[in-house]
């Protein structure tokens, strides 16, 4: 009977620290490059990439502006790609890049960088909000 309650109590306390250690994720999903363009055209997203809080602007028209805390505006260019579901930028010096974009709620946009895993969760901010 000790052996049984003694096993219980660990099965109890094991999954107690698997919910408590489950990832914040759970909800999220991958957005498909429709979604990613409903999102973004017209609208800002306020993050921090690596370390450095900013703000990024995204027109209809496919031109975007990327202020990073501390240094000047920088403008770009941005897409989708469909038959990836991503979004790609464009800026001076780096070509084209490609992240996935995930969501686990409305105002929610978090870059993820395909070759090495990293993740920038944003804000995501109605209209022109540099």
């Amino acid at each position: 009977m000790l052996r049984h309650l003694l096993a219980t109590a660990a099965m109890v306390g094991a999954l107690s620290l698997a919910a408590i250690g489950a990832p914040a994720s759970a909800g999220e999903r991958q957005l498909s490059a429709a979604e990613i363009e409903a999102a973004l055209a017209g609208n800002t997203v306020n993050g921090n990439w690596k370390g450095t809080p900013f703000k990024q602007y995204f027109a209809k028209d496919g031109a975007t502006t990327y202020v990073a805390e501390g240094s000047p505006a920088s403008e770009g260019k941005w897409k989708t790609d469909p038959a990836k579901n991503q979004y790609c930028s464009w800026w001076q010096g780096s070509g084209w890049d490609c992240y996935n974009i995930f969501s686990d709620g409305p105002d929610s946009i978090i870059w993820v960088v395909p070759s090495d895993g990293y993740r920038s969760p944003s804000a995501l901010l109605s209209g022109k909000r540099l």
